[in-house]
């Protein structure tokens, strides 16, 4: 029998169980061996538990946003030692095809993202990836904001394509995760005013403190309404709302940009495209950033970007089966649960 670790695993529609003797990925000569210090919960992932995102089939081991420490070298690898703190980049790719070769890896027909369609993510205590899969951790940052490096990838990506951000107005749907960081980086790349939209209080509140010049709940204002006579540059779509999609083209103002970036498996069509041509709108999107993953740990490490504050939860490994089942039921939820482990 080879090694074994303890993890997360999804075996069935709308269930993880905790399993203390899965087995460890296996570690080629050109990987190394990072042990997992803390996983985010992604909505992706409940997506996929629930069988709303058909990425992967159970029995799998979920999990994309990760950091470590590395726990095991394999021979041909340079430049990397054991007990070094790391993000984890979990796009798995080819390294040689086009899409390789112009920094799109993410698209690349031969990879992948771990714990989403590729291979073992973060739900296990143990990831096998390239070195060029691995970025050094900050010795000021926690293995929690490690983690929360890839969805600032993600959005950093979507927001760096926006060519009319400095001096715009800007408003973001959605104050989870994402829409938290696209406030934070759209004041960074020069926006004059952010507006944050959602039917939650709480998360709107944290908006403001995290840099929203306004807040609105749409459960009690009429959009239409709040938005008439504001000239709104760029709308920023992060809720994962069929609704929202169709409202961000008409709170736009022509010529103005939307991102499209929640995704809501509803296979609802969304995109009003007469619109779109009519008022000559540029649409955005991205689900990786490859070459961004510097910029988005100097922004964390220069203050421009807080992801500490959208971690509103912290659980360990023992109680992770329990939080997430929870979460799959709708139930305890929080901005941004993170599971360490000890």
């Amino acid at each position: 029998m080879g090694s074994t670790m303890r993890a997360l695993v999804w075996k069935e529609l709308n269930r993880v169980e905790q399993e203390s003797y899965w087995p460890t990925p296996d570690l080629k000569n050109q990987e190394i061996r990072v042990k997992i210090k803390a996983a985010g919960i992604c909505i992706t992932d409940i997506h996929m538990i629930t069988g709303k995102l058909d990425f992967a089939k159970p029995p799998w081991i979920l999990g994309h946003e990760m950091s470590g420490i590395i726990e095991q070298i394999g021979k041909d690898v340079t430049g990397w030692e054991v007990g070094e703190r790391v993000i984890i980049d979990p796009v798995v790719s080819c390294g040689s095809c086009r899409y390789c070769l112009i920094g799109r890896k993410n698209m690349c027909a031969q990879g992948g993202e771990l714990g989403t369609t590729y291979g073992s993510g973060g739900y296990g205590e143990l990831v096998t990836v390239k070195p060029s899969n691995l970025y050094r951790l900050p010795d000021e940052l926690s293995f929690a904001e490690g983690a929360m490096m890839e969805p600032l990838n993600c959005t950093l990506g979507a927001i760096d394509r926006v060519r009319n951000m400095v001096g715009s107005h800007v408003a973001v749907f959605g104050a989870g995760p994402a829409g938290l960081l696209f406030i934070q980086l759209a004041k960074a790349y020069g926006a004059l005013t952010v507006t944050l939209i959602d039917i939650r209080d709480e998360p709107l509140a944290l908006g403001l403190q995290l840099g929203a010049d306004y807040v609105v709940n749409s459960s009690r204002t009429a959009l239409i309404d709040y938005f008439a006579g504001k000239e709104i540059d760029v709308v920023v779509e992060a809720s994962g709302s069929v609704q929202a999609v169709k409202a961000c083209m008409e709170v736009v103002a022509p010529s103005g940009t939307v991102v499209l970036y929640g995704l809501n498996g509803s296979d609802q069509p969304s995109i009003p495209s007469d619109h779109i041509v009519a008022k000559d709108l540029t649409i955005v999107t991205c689900t990786s950033a490859p070459l961004l993953w510097d910029k988005g740990i100097r922004l964390v490490q220069g203050g421009k970007v807080n992801v500490k504050a959208i971690v509103t939860r912290q659980i360990n490994f023992e109680s992770a089966e329990t939080v997430i089942n929870e979460l799959v039921e709708g139930k305890n939820s929080s901005t941004k649960t993170v599971m360490i482990y000890s």
